[in-house]
């Protein structure tokens, strides 16, 4: 009677133990996972400006910006002119003086609060630009660092070293990327991050200027008639014309 209980005990067992075996023969034939990079690292500069909008589009507002800017320098400087011809031919301060430039320091304020409507609308035109780039760069540093099994991605800056020393560019790094002082290799996931950047806003067909550097350009464009402005209007009540 034992030996027919445990033959039967053999029939029972042996099946799920060579089921058990088969389980675990694909997950030992399986390859092994890469590991995870818990902390990945991408180089933020260079994927704002791989991105199609910053390559192609803001080129095309920057053409803009100097067109308009160089067209509110020369009215200036016609203005500056015409104050300097008043003020040749009228003593300051006498009815004739104040009378010729009335029509003038109107024409000032009136292209300092264009060129100001004009940069207003600029910053408008390049916010949703900006949020453009920077969406689509989030989505595609998500997307890699699920593959990467990646749970904490810091930006980081690389500076270009044309022109300038290594030890210049080092302290230029150093500074720029703050509280990131090194990182090993694999944990740079830029260039994996601009292939799926690519997939989702679509490859760039030329340019080269930063959206950050073309936003300080416009500012520096509108304000820079008005500083003159400013200065021509303080020159008004001295008498004095550079």
């Amino acid at each position: 009677m034992k030996k027919f209980y445990l033959g039967l005990f053999l029939m029972l067992v042996m099946p799920i133990a060579a089921f058990a075996q088969q389980a675990q023969q694909p997950a030992a034939n399986a390859p092994a996972k890469s590991p995870a990079l818990i902390v990945a690292v991408v180089d933020l500069p260079a994927l704002i400006k791989a991105h199609p909008v910053t390559a192609d589009e803001v080129p095309m507002l920057q053409e803009q910006i100097k067109k308009e800017a160089l067209e509110a320098q020369k009215t200036q400087q016609n203005y500056q002119k015409e104050m300097e011809k008043v003020t040749h031919e009228y003593n300051i301060g006498t009815p004739q003086f104040e009378e010729a430039v009335r029509p003038i320091k109107e024409g000032m304020r009136q292209l300092e609060a264009q060129m100001q409507d004009k940069q207003a609308e600029m910053q408008n035109r390049l916010v949703p630009l900006q949020y453009k780039v920077y969406s689509d760069i989030q989505k595609a540093v998500e997307k890699v660092a699920y593959e990467k099994r990646a749970y904490i991605v810091h930006a980081k800056v690389s500076v270009d070293r044309t022109g300038i020393s290594e030890e210049l560019a080092a302290v230029r790094e150093a500074d720029a990327n703050g509280s990131l002082v090194w990182n090993r290799p694999e944990c740079d996931i830029t260039e994996d991050v601009k292939a799926v950047l690519f997939q989702i806003a679509g490859t760039p067909k030329g340019g080269t200027q930063s959206l950050n550097s073309l936003a300080a350009q416009a500012a520096g464009a509108a304000q820079q008639p008005a500083g003159n402005q400013q200065r021509a209007a303080n020159r008004n009540t001295t008498g004095r014309l550079n």
